[in-house]
């Protein structure tokens, strides 16, 4: 069984507007500006690189079960904030 957690994480970012900037306007921008991510999901795959996450799971039930998982994300392991383990809300 795959592990269900809920993580919190900082994504890359750009400027919104497309504009050229100073450089104290540029190092403002990065100061100020973060865009954190908060996302629930199964981890696929762990290591010391990264983790893979799959934010949809199917189970398809025939004459055997197959998983399929949708919206996958491989997230650096130094972009993590915070993880919590929800595995044991599930059944």
């Amino acid at each position: 069984m795959e592990k269900l957690i809920y993580i919190e994480w900082a994504d890359a970012t750009s400027p919104a507007e497309n504009t050229w900037r100073d450089e104290y306007e540029a190092k403002q921008w990065a100061k100020d500006d973060d865009y954190w991510i908060k996302q629930v999901g199964w981890i696929l795959e762990e290591n010391n690189k990264y983790i893979l996450l799959a934010s949809h799971k199917s189970i398809t039930k025939t004459d055997t079960q197959i998983e399929q998982f949708g919206l996958l994300q491989k997230i650096p392991k130094t972009w993590i904030r915070h993880r919590k383990d929800l595995t044991k809300y599930i059944k």
